[in-house]
């Protein structure tokens, strides 16, 4: 039934548990499991040029954590039996979750409902919600403590 199971993460404490949530289907129905993050954009410092490189610093510096993300991902995953791929992508958090999901024909997206912060949760809107609202395939929305 769920042969790829997408799996959004963003670092977060809720991260572990929205792998752990997708490991335990992925065991149950002998899927792969699709590991993304999704660096943000950097447009603000395009919108306001200066003479400071701030945004090839800013730009790296998200690579180097979707980096560090990903390899924490691969290394407690290691044992898993059915495949597993990791990837990061850059813009628009509930975009680039659509977008992999049709790209990687995958049948259910596990993700969480809280990320990384409540200000940017506010500034940005509910990237869950988005995925909810406009994805082709399954949600699956694993709640968080604080909820």
């Amino acid at each position: 039934m769920f042969k790829r199971i997408l799996i959004p993460i963003d670092g977060s404490k809720a991260s572990k548990k929205i792998i752990k949530a997708a490991c335990e289907i992925g065991e149950k129905f002998q899927s792969k499991l699709i590991i993304l993050t999704v660096i943000p954009e950097v447009s603000i410092f395009e919108q306001y040029p200066s003479n400071f490189p701030y945004s090839m610093e800013v730009s790296k510096a998200n690579q180097e954590r979707a980096e560090f993300i990903l390899e924490d991902v691969e290394k407690s995953l290691k044992d898993y039996p059915y495949g597993l791929e990791t990837l990061y992508t850059t813009g628009s958090a509930s975009q680039e979750i659509e977008e992999v999901a049709l790209e990687k024909e995958v049948d259910l997206i596990v993700m969480g409902n809280r990320g990384l912060g409540a200000f940017s949760r506010t500034l940005l809107g509910s990237v869950s919600s988005k995925v909810l609202n406009q994805s082709k395939v399954s949600v699956l929305v694993v709640k968080s403590k604080e909820d």
